[in-house]
């Protein structure tokens, strides 16, 4: 069997050997890849928002919940864990047509109705003509070019404002205004330390807040010390602990993520960085909550900024929600200014979590969020190219 590979050539075009299947499966499986991921996000964000922590009990067909089917299908997957990717996010372990039978249920109808702009009936239909060709393609049967255009047609029709939604929930940037009038604001923004900052963002529509909680990492120890590298002890915060302790702020937000890293080495050689923990809430449950995610927070603040001293005279010790992590900076030329600058390694600070409220790292998904997202959540690597970088 000669099973011949596709090359990139020096300009960068791709080449397909001709004995390769037609270009047209190809697109099927790209926009079949991309529906199924984004129905996932989006039937867990709808019923993140309505159900809370219950979401997970969710009936599905057989007399199941996503609960116990899933966890069955996450115990058979580690058995040839060795292959493919770690992944335990309940929602990748759902079928597209349990996700459809969701939405169109008697039960969750309601919920998801809202984001369809045609009647139960048609949906259902196009949802099905979408989910035929995605199982005729599943099980290598043959396919039309037809078949490919029908189901461009159909996301078209069916997923417009589920689109927006998820860019929506995606995407929250503005700034909350000092004068609003909502409690939650000003509980919230009343707490905070010389060590934790809390600030509040909104969507466009005002549906969606993001509650971003900042850690100015402090310096714990100088292990070694150069012109042109330096080695430190810093403080990071313990993500996992964080979310698996404060099961109220994890049960009222929809989804957490971490932000990107983001410091600089000063001019006498000390680091001025932060660390932030985004909490993205519908404002309604925010709004509900607001008293036991204010006590929550109250509450971890005040065990940062107690270990964060701790620590600050015990570097070697570990908090429950703090600890120390080792990372290094060295200089580098600009080729663009007459002197150097440094870079700091940050990879020695991450946090991988079981939890579906998580996330990941932040990422600022394209308005294009269906056909353009070159990541989703709970998936540990990016699915395809940025389509404005060159491969």
């Amino acid at each position: 069997m000669d099973w011949k590979k596709a090359e990139v050539t020096e300009n960068e075009s791709l080449v397909i050997p001709k004995r390769w299947l037609h270009l047209h499966y190809y697109e099927a499986l790209n926009i079949l890849f991309r529906f199924e991921n984004s129905l996932r996000v989006f039937v867990y964000v709808i019923l993140k928002k309505k159900l809370k922590e219950k979401w997970i009990n969710t009936a599905i067909s057989g007399g199941t919940s996503i609960r116990s089917e899933t966890r069955k299908r996450i115990t058979q997957s580690k058995e040839h864990g060795y292959l493919g990717y770690d992944v335990n996010s309940p929602m990748l372990y759902l079928s597209s047509g349990e996700l459809i039978d969701i939405i169109i249920s008697e039960t969750y109808w309601k919920y998801f109705a809202p984001y369809f702009k045609a009647s139960k009936s048609i949906i259902t239909t196009k949802l099905q003509e979408i989910g035929s060709i995605r199982n005729s393609l599943a099980h290598f049967r043959p396919l039309k070019e037809d078949d490919i255009e029908l189901i461009k047609q159909n996301t078209k029709h069916i997923l417009l404002e589920i689109e927006k939604c998820l860019s929506e929930i995606t995407s929250v940037s503005n700034i909350v205004p000092s004068n609003t009038d909502k409690e939650w604001y000003s509980v919230i923004t009343n707490l905070g330390s010389d060590n934790v900052k809390l600030s509040l963002f909104s969507s466009n529509n005002e549906k969606w807040v993001k509650l971003v909680l900042k850690y100015e990492i402090p310096t714990f120890m100088v292990r070694h010390q150069s012109d042109t590298y330096l080695a430190l002890s810093v403080g990071s915060l313990r993500v996992s602990e964080i979310i698996k302790n404060y099961q109220g702020l994890k049960n009222s937000c929809i989804y957490i993520t971490e932000g990107n890293l983001n410091g600089r080495i000063l001019a006498d050689k000390s680091l001025k960085a932060t660390q932030t923990l985004n909490f993205t809430f519908f404002e309604k449950n925010l709004s509900d909550d607001t008293i036991q995610i204010a006590s929550a927070l109250c509450e971890l603040i005040s065990s940062i900024d107690e270990e964060t001293d701790y620590l600050k005279g015990n570097s070697l010790a570990r908090g429950k929600f703090i600890e120390s992590k080792s990372i290094s900076a060295f200089t580098r030329d600009s080729t663009i200014r007459n002197k150097s600058y440094w870079v700091i390694n940050w990879n020695n600070i991450d946090t991988e979590i079981q939890d579906v409220e998580f996330w990941g790292k932040e990422t600022r998904f394209d308005k294009d969020f269906i056909s353009g997202s070159t990541h989703y959540p709970w998936m540990p690597e990016s699915i395809s190219d940025d389509d404005s970088i060159p491969f």
